[in-house]
């Protein structure tokens, strides 16, 4: 056999779009079919060709123990082949499917339903035609997903999405919290550190810090009378927006944590922690809120002290 004729284009009895005359019954068609695409599979028995060359018709018959014509017949014409035709063929193309790796298209309890309906069509047999309707008609249904099904499966899928959501939501407010927990700890060890080694000064201060100290308690005092003047006015809200402000845009942290001194000391306490509360929320830099923290455990109010590092730890967790 020539190159030509064992290439899919020269294997006219092998090719797979060759249609079928009116007078083949539909049955008949379904089972030669079948046996097209079996007789595809069988491959040479020549150690002088190619392993992967086709069979011609006259070798294929041959090989099934019938004649060509006999063949053409059975893959194109109204006739049935005899079962053990059927048998033969599968087995053979089963056979070389496996030598060469591929799959088999039927198995052969399917073949021979196939080979049975189209012989009850053959003799008019109304049951075997009958039952074959009724078992395409089943297959079908089969085949066709359950409208309940697909919903349901839908509904199934979007749940598993949506809980796979969530357990990374809360992965991540868990590393969230943990995070937050460390900075916090570490920030109380420190402030822990600074209150069990605060000591009385030896010596005096300098003269420059000592006016350094005034500065800053004269501007905290003035910030103090303002806020309370608003007030005492009726005004609470316009004295913590001034002091909002002051604090975190103008004050340094230690003007800062005298403001909140002189707050209690004048009994504003409503306007101390709303301005813990504040600040804590508005302050980005976080040195300077450990830094007001500090020197509030310093002067011995170590409650405002944790209260502004609880407000900034609040509100980084709350940006995380």
């Amino acid at each position: 056999m020539s190159s030509a004729g064992s290439s899919p284009a020269g294997r006219g009895w092998l090719d797979p779009g060759k249609g079928f005359l009116e007078d083949v019954p539909p049955r008949k068609r379904q089972l030669a079919l079948a046996l097209r695409a079996l007789a595809r599979l069988l491959k040479t028995q020549d150690l002088d060709k190619p392993a992967d060359s086709y069979l011609t018709q006259a070798d294929a018959a041959k090989r099934l123990g019938c004649k060509a014509d006999s063949l053409s017949r059975y893959l194109n014409r109204p006739r049935v082949p005899t079962r053990n035709f059927v048998e033969l063929l599968h087995k053979e193309a089963s056979a070389d499917a496996a030598i060469s790796g591929q799959d088999v298209c039927i198995a052969l309890d399917d073949l021979l339903a196939l080979h049975a309906s189209a012989e009850g069509e053959q003799l008019g047999c109304k049951l075997c035609v009958e039952l074959g309707g009724r078992i395409d008609s089943l297959t079908q249904q089969l085949s066709t997903p359950c409208p309940a099904c697909a919903v349901r499966q839908q509904a199934q899928d979007e749940r598993a999405a949506e809980l796979a959501a969530l357990r990374g939501d809360v992965a991540a407010l868990r590393a969230a919290v943990q995070e937050m927990e460390t900075v916090e700890a570490g920030l109380q060890a420190r402030l822990a550190m600074a209150k069990a080694s605060r000591t009385p000064l030896p010596v005096p201060r300098q003269q420059r810090d000592r006016q350094r100290s005034e500065k800053e308690v004269a501007v905290a005092r003035q910030l103090t009378t303002q806020a309370k003047d608003l007030d005492g006015a009726g005004k609470p809200d316009s004295a913590l927006t001034l002091l909002r402000q002051s604090t975190t845009e103008l004050l340094t942290p230690v003007e800062t944590a005298l403001v909140l001194l002189e707050l209690r000391q004048e009994e504003r306490d409503h306007l101390a922690d709303d301005l813990i509360h504040v600040y804590g929320r508005d302050q980005k830099n976080l040195r300077h809120a450990m830094a007001v923290s500090v020197a509030l455990n310093e002067e011995g109010a170590f409650d405002d002290a944790g209260a502004i590092l609880r407000a900034v730890l609040k509100r980084s967790a709350g940006a995380t």
